[in-house]
């Protein structure tokens, strides 16, 4: 079976993702909370044992050289794998709702699109690897939601693209703890930039050559001393060169996804809203000590002579 988009081998995953998510919801929904945690934290730890021990399950990786890089959190998804059972145990609004949000999208993203294996076989232990840790994360960060594991606020929306630039700083610190210590294989002969620079986790130092058609996009929003130029050899400014649209992306698909899945509070905060801004107008109309409702006398006085007059 060769994948190709839209062939039979393209969809499998997405099938098999689907039908253990459904399966799983279903069979746990009316567990107590604590069941379902450790269903989740059962995923987890299948998908971080495959991530980091990869080099000792995948028969491809026996007999090769590999750095021992693949292994720890050197893009976003693998520090999505690694950091998922410490976000369900921490406090952090914000953070179970990035990863719900962005771990369900890296995943259907990456199976969506699977560059890297257009027009190879599907029964292969490196594609069989690649489904699997992706639908892992899918598994991992949509079913809490579902089951109500996260609670999402709207209100969180901004923080969301700064937790991203928050990890891919953490990713480039993994990185650069592994090049210290001589851990990055063929990569280690070079100056730490250049290595970034062919890693290139998460795009933070240049577009991907396969997604070219999205530079004029990043280009229209970002400030031209930021993009890169293939005709001087000018380098892209790592990060920054993609910031302004990821954050506006961010703060859009986080303010409307807030206002669907947190719809009370939402209402409820847009009705306040609409009350304090028809307060501030009426103030700035009116000014202190007025009011703008009028009260009119009733004419009693004239009644009260008719009714006089009648009696005389």
């Amino acid at each position: 079976m060769i994948i190709n988009y839209g062939s039979a081998a393209y969809f499998i995953p997405f099938i098999v993702t689907a039908a253990v998510v459904v399966a799983l919801f279903f069979a746990l929904r009316r567990c107590s909370a604590r069941v379902k945690t450790a269903a989740v934290f059962v995923l987890a730890l299948i998908n971080i044992l495959q991530h980091v021990l990869k080099q000792f399950i995948y028969p491809h990786y026996f007999g090769n050289t590999y750095p021992d890089l693949i292994n720890t959190a050197y893009n976003m998804c693998a520090t999505l794998i690694i950091i998922t059972p410490f976000v369900l145990l921490s406090k952090s609004r914000a953070l179970k709702q990035f990863l719900s949000y962005v771990g369900t999208v890296a995943g259907v993203i990456t199976m969506i699109v699977p560059h890297w294996y257009i027009g190879q076989t599907f029964f292969q232990w490196d594609v069989l690897r690649y489904y699997l840790c992706h639908g892992l994360l899918v598994a991992t960060s949509l079913l809490p939601s579902l089951w109500g594991l996260y609670k999402f606020f709207w209100r969180d929306f901004w923080k969301l693209p700064f937790i991203f630039f928050g990890l891919l700083i953490l990713i480039a610190f993994n990185d650069l703890v592994f090049y210290t210590v001589g851990l990055m294989g063929d990569w280690s002969a070079g100056n730490f930039f250049s290595i970034l620079y062919d890693i290139n986790p998460c795009w933070m130092m240049h577009p991907n050559e396969g997604f070219a058609w999205l530079v004029p996009v990043m280009d229209f929003f970002t400030p031209d001393i930021f993009m890169g130029d293939a005709a001087t050899g000018r380098p892209y400014t790592p990060i920054l060169w993609y910031a302004v649209p990821l954050i506006l992306l961010f703060w859009v698909l986080g303010f409307v996804l807030g206002a669907l899945l947190d719809r009370k509070n939402f209402v409820s905060d847009m009705r306040a809203l609409g009350s304090f801004v028809c307060d501030a107008t009426a103030q700035s109309v009116c000014p202190r000590g007025l009011s703008l409702k009028v009260k009119y006398k009733k004419a009693r006085f004239s009644l009260k002579r008719i009714r006089r007059g009648k009696k005389r």
